[in-house]
């Protein structure tokens, strides 16, 4: 969404074909560009901060699933450049959540140990705790992680839809298992 008009879309999509920059040439732009310059839609996703600019929209990306609901929102000043890795890195997490109905820990990555669900009851816990298996660790009863197993380069993992890159450390990565 941008509240410049289609004609200055069309113009920006020519020309960012022509530039290279870093490893990055003849870029093909393949989502659709809305063109907002009546501000409304940017003024409903509070893409327009006071102080900022009555005239410019923040940088900001929203992730919205299939169904239309918002799953995350990230803000950045005029200034500053989105973080791709992490736009990926946050896809990749909503995924593996979603499939798996689990939740990941902090600087967390597609090949680290995942959150499972804290039990409901004081029996679904001591459940828990009294059946570990051999892919399951807890720190105490309220928090366990499931280890993963799947890697590329043993597995060739990949979340549906997001190629990762080398963005991503191999096997052998620190995390948060209490044996490392």
């Amino acid at each position: 969404l941008s509240i410049d008009s289609i004609y200055s879309h069309i113009a920006w999509l020519r020309k960012i074909k022509e530039l290279a920059w870093k490893d990055m040439k003849h870029v093909e732009v393949t989502f659709p560009l809305i063109a907002d310059i009546t501000m409304e839609i940017a003024k409903m996703y509070g893409m327009l901060h006071p102080g900022a600019s009555s005239t410019q929209t923040v940088r900001a990306v929203f992730i919205i699933d299939p169904v239309g609901k918002i799953r995350a929102i990230l803000y950045y000043p005029l200034s500053i450049g989105r973080n791709m890795e992490e736009i990926i890195r946050i896809l990749a997490a909503l995924q593996k959540s979603d499939a798996e109905g689990i939740a990941t820990p902090a600087n967390w990555t597609p090949y680290d140990d995942v959150i499972l669900p804290t039990p409901g009851t004081c029996g679904a816990a001591k459940d828990r705790m009294d059946n570990l298996n051999e892919n399951t660790y807890c720190l105490d009863w309220f928090l366990c992680f499931q280890q993963n197993n799947n890697h590329p380069d043993d597995t060739g993992y990949e979340p549906e839809g997001i190629p990762y890159p080398s963005i991503y450390p191999q096997r052998g990565r620190k995390n948060y298992r209490r044996n490392n």
